[in-house]
């Protein structure tokens, strides 16, 4: 089954103005982009589609949350997302980028594939930084036990008292250069 068939919009036997698209983006998305950051997720969609005599404007609203994994304890967690991005599509000779919000297609074309656009708002929406949420309370959200266990870590490496043998830069001390 083609999960992102609903994504390829077909747009020449509508009237002129505005259509409303809903869309359900979820795990069989990603699973179509094989380097996908973002494994699962429950997203909704809402497309506004604008079309006009030369052109068509899309307003996309992604709501929803994507599973990501914490980058302090490594745990998975839900992270929410709202995300809302305006697309403008014009008729052209071929199909070209011209800006991130500006995109050429050929005249004849009936149908804008948007999953590829989708995609890429929904990642360039995520935050840098992959952490749980804080609880109402303060304290860090990350599963208590992992960081207890990075604490003890850190302390034992932390504490200053490495053996010489084991540096790292050992290894460069033996080079020698020609002069």
């Amino acid at each position: 089954m083609n999960y992102l068939a609903p994504f390829n919009v077909a747009f020449a036997g509508l009237t002129h103005g505005k259509h409303t698209f809903l869309l359900e983006v979820n795990e069989d998305f990603f699973a179509c982009f094989e380097h996908s950051e973002v494994r699962k997720g429950n997203l909704r969609l809402e497309l506004l589609l604008d079309k006009q005599n030369s052109m068509l404007e899309l307003n996309f609203s992604i709501k929803g949350f994507v599973e990501l994994q914490c980058d302090v304890c490594l745990e998975d967690y839900q992270q929410p997302l709202d995300v809302s991005k305006r697309l403008f599509v014009k008729f052209g000779e071929t199909f070209e980028e011209q800006t991130d919000e500006i995109v050429l297609i050929p005249f004849g074309e009936t149908h804008f594939d948007i999953a590829q656009f989708v995609y890429e708002y929904i990642h360039l929406g995520l935050p840098m930084r992959h952490i749980h949420a804080q609880t109402s309370d303060g304290t860090p959200g990350c599963n208590p036990a992992q960081l207890e266990k990075m604490k003890q870590y850190m302390t034992k490496k932390g504490s200053g008292t490495t053996d010489s043998n084991t540096s790292p830069w050992n290894a460069l001390k033996g080079l020698k250069f020609e002069d």
